[in-house]
Formats: structure tokens, sequence, C-alpha cells
């Protein structure tokens, strides 16, 4: 039995947590052809597997580039007979071979239609999959704030570009699911900006 995030709009979201860091892996299943989408394989291959169960999954689709997001991702891949989905951007930081190239645009999951955003600062290949009603950050947007910009590669000016100008133009009501902890709303976080801006991360 799966935990169910979000079920609305000819689509469900199922999550598992898995790894070290406690990383959130999301299966979104299209509800009139049962096509799906495995985002992030964080670690645990064996519980990844059992999780995608029968679903005809599409691809492991991989926020972002570092480690914590794809260490299960051979196994998961061979195992499935899937590919595996990163932006190019982050190809050297994932030090992985990518399968397919992922880009800001419409992706069709089935007969559902998602929206990819490309929302650099965490990594400059980080990305978030946006289908209406429900929004999955990986690393760029928690409750509270955006994710870490402590790294080489990371921006935190451009984080808050990114979910300025793309996360926070979806509507209040959409659900944010991030990789790690709990979920929270895009009416929640947006007040919060200004401060998260002062403070600096």
């Amino acid at each position: 039995m799966r935990d169910v995030v979000f079920e609305g709009n000819g689509v469900t979201v199922t999550y598992i947590t898995v790894g070290q860091l406690d990383n959130n892996a999301y299966l979104i299943e299209d509800s009139e052809t049962g096509d799906a989408l495995l985002v992030d394989a964080p670690d645990d291959a064996p519980a990844l597997i059992e999780f995608v169960g029968e679903a005809p999954l599409l691809g492991v689709f991989t926020t972002h580039g570092h480690w914590d997001h794809h260490q299960a991702i051979p196994e998961v891949t061979r195992t499935l007979g899937v590919p595996f989905m990163l932006h190019p951007l982050d190809a050297a930081i994932a030090e992985k071979v990518v399968d397919v190239d992922i880009v800001a645009g419409p992706l069709s999951i089935g007969s559902t239609m998602a929206t990819v955003l490309h929302t650099p600062g965490h990594t400059p290949g980080s990305v978030c999959l946006a289908i209406d009603g429900v929004v999955l950050t990986g690393d760029t947007l928690f409750p509270g704030g955006p994710g870490a910009t402590r790294f080489e590669h990371s921006s935190f000016t451009t984080i808050i570009e990114s979910i300025e100008n793309q996360l926070f133009a979806l509507s209040d009501d959409t659900l944010v699911l991030p990789g790690h902890g709990t979920s929270t709303t895009i009416g929640t976080e947006r007040p919060q900006l200004a401060a998260w801006i002062e403070r600096g991360w």
C-alpha cells in the first residue's frame, strides 16, 4: 500500500522515504493510462523497485545531480529497464551517464501533461516538476525557505530568482512536495520571501 500525498486532476502521487538523509522519492501515476514517473532514486534500490511495483514506468526523473538523489539509479534503471533522466547542467555533478536530458517545458506522463521548470540555484541543473495542483521541488524549495546554497556550484541569488519567478508563479493552493521532509503550499511560503532574502539563506 503506497502513501498517497496528492490525488486529483488525473494523477496520483505517492511517496517513500529512503536513505541516510531521509530523501523522498515520489511516484506520479496517470489515472487514465497507468503510466508512471519515478521522481528521484535516492537509495535502497530494492525498496524503490518494490515501491514502483507493476506500474508502467517511463523513467526516473532526477531533480538534480547531488549524490543523495540518485544513488540507486544503476540498479533501479537496469532492473526496471527505464532511463535515467537529468538536466545536462548537472551531469558532471552526478558523475553518471545520463540517458535522457531533462529540458524545461511540457512533459507527458500518459495523458497527464506536466511542466518541467528549470530552477537553478541549489545546483545549475536543478529542476522542479509541476502538475495542476502540485509541484515536486527537489531541493529548491522547502517549508521555511530555499535549499542550501553553500556549494561552489550554488547561488543564493539565483535560487531566490528561481523561486520568485517560477515557483511563485504557481497558485497559492499548489501543494509543494520537496526532496526531504514534509509538504507545504506555495501560499504558505510566498509571504516569507522577503525574510529569506534578508537572512541570506
